[in-house]
């Protein structure tokens, strides 16, 4: 029997083909963000997903070959915080390797980028965007939930440039009465470098 090597496309519900996979490699994250991971909800004593009952990754990537073949060429990795998960660049290396896959990007709150930048530009990653929410220290770790060290975010978006990534994408989430007081200086400190904040 003949094995089919390209099937129709699939589509969305206005008929458009779907040519974006997002896959979420990790349910956990370091930071506990006020809009996301509320330190509330998810407190110590959270039950996130056994490691065993998580996909492995010969299993996303076998996935993902089957949606190559139904149109998707584009590939979005997030979490959680995606770089929590062991042997992801792995896994990208093998994703790069799919012929019918044109650009893969990775969506991370950045503290963990300036250890992996290098490793994840060589294993074929070409795109990352950042959550960010504020470059004030004080705005950064209230919107982390008392988690983050802004310096390590910015540290890991200077990494990334220095390992190639070009066009680095910028999140923000704007909460009134929290982070709303700095954006111009967020604007201000990026304007002369090669990213691209959206707000």
């Amino acid at each position: 029997m003949k094995r089919v090597s390209h099937l129709p496309p699939i589509r969305d519900q206005l008929g458009r083909a779907i040519k974006d996979l997002r896959i979420s490699v990790m349910d956990r994250c370091n930071f506990r963000c006020v809009y996301c991971m509320p330190e509330d909800k998810f407190h110590p004593g959270f039950k996130f997903l056994p490691s065993k009952e998580r996909l492995s990754f010969d299993e996303m990537f076998r996935l993902v070959k089957i949606f190559t073949k139904l149109g998707v060429s584009k590939i979005r990795i997030t979490g959680g915080e995606p770089l929590l998960r062991v042997n992801l660049t792995d896994f990208i290396g093998d994703l790069s390797t799919l012929d019918r896959v044109d650009d893969i990007a990775l969506t991370t709150n950045g503290v963990l980028l300036k250890k992996y930048a290098h490793e994840l530009k060589a294993s074929g990653l070409n795109r990352i965007t950042i959550s960010l929410d504020s470059i004030d220290p004080d705005e950064f770790r209230l919107m982390t939930g008392n988690r983050g060290d802004i310096k390590r975010v910015l540290d890991g978006i200077s990494e990334a440039q220095v390992a190639g990534f070009e066009k680095i994408k910028i999140n923000a989430v704007i909460k009134r009465g929290v982070n709303n007081k700095n954006i111009l200086n967020m604007v201000d400190y990026f304007k002369d470098q090669p990213v691209i904040l959206r707000l």
